[in-house]
């Protein structure tokens, strides 16, 4: 409702993971060219982990941007919750399989087919794991390096990427078979001060804005409210520039943060 106000053509703070507003801070970007080697390379197994709201979906979204379409298929699963054998039947999905049987070995078996066939016809299988701290159970963790087995003579036949939160850090750690298997290990830290100031600016001058509406001070409450996690700047940000328009102001500044501080408690 504030976009004419403020001169905006789109949301500037919408929290669903966008590839095309993807903010490339020196920590991203380094991360974005790990994830490219694993990938380039067929490296196996990479593990992304980060705090919640710290970017790590957007990231992976904004590889494909990096990638020809026609050569990569990236199948993401959102919910790895699940024993072995569903786990291996969303692989199937994915991949447009009906998923359907109980057998594991008939399962397996159908997905290294599919992956062959894949591999003929010169497309790479990158396969995301989001979520992947929810997985309790160390059987579905296993299966998922017993899928990195399956190869041809003479490459991988899927690239994995683990998305999760800091608890699979240590899950991870004390699982030796799929520990030694992974090739890269990157974490997502919040952004710092400078880099607050610069991806809220990022997000305001992508929704069209010729200015930085926020003033200088009002960025530093920010900061600090939010400890350098994009989502919770998206929050702050997107409720104080509806303040603002509430006090019909030419700027957001710290008071109006702070009352969106309040609105957001």
């Amino acid at each position: 409702m504030y976009l004419d106000y403020w001169g905006l053509h789109t949301p500037p703070f919408l929290n669903t993971p966008n590839r095309n507003v993807f903010f490339h801070s020196p920590q991203h970007e380094e991360a974005i060219h790990r994830l490219l080697y694993i990938v380039q390379h067929r490296k196996g197994i990479a593990m992304l982990t980060g705090e919640v709201g710290c970017g790590k979906t957007t990231l992976v979204r904004a590889l494909t941007n990096y990638l020809s379409q026609n050569k990569y298929d990236i199948l993401t699963i959102s919910n790895p919750a699940v024993n072995p054998n569903d786990l291996i039947r969303a692989v199937l999905l994915k991949l447009g399989d009906n998923g359907e049987g109980n057998s594991k070995t008939l399962l397996l078996d159908r997905l290294r087919r599919l992956l062959e066939m894949h591999a003929e016809q010169g497309i790479e299988t990158i396969l995301v794991i989001d979520e992947a701290h929810m997985i309790r159970d160390n059987s579905t963790l296993d299966e998922l390096r017993m899928m990195l087995n399956i190869q041809s003579e003479d490459q991988v036949l899927m690239t994995m990427i683990l998305l999760g939160q800091p608890p699979l850090l240590e899950k991870i750690s004390q699982l030796h078979p799929i520990n030694e298997r992974i090739n890269m290990r990157i974490h997502i830290r919040p952004f710092d001060y400078i880099n607050t100031g610069k991806y809220i600016l990022y997000r305001l001058k992508q929704a069209g804005a010729e200015n930085g509406i926020f003033s200088r001070e009002s960025i530093g409450t920010i900061y600090q409210a939010s400890e350098g996690l994009p989502l919770r700047i998206n929050n702050i940000c997107d409720r104080s520039l509806l303040i603002g328009l509430m006090h019909k102001s030419r700027m957001v500044t710290i008071k109006m943060v702070e009352k969106a501080l309040t609105d957001l408690e």
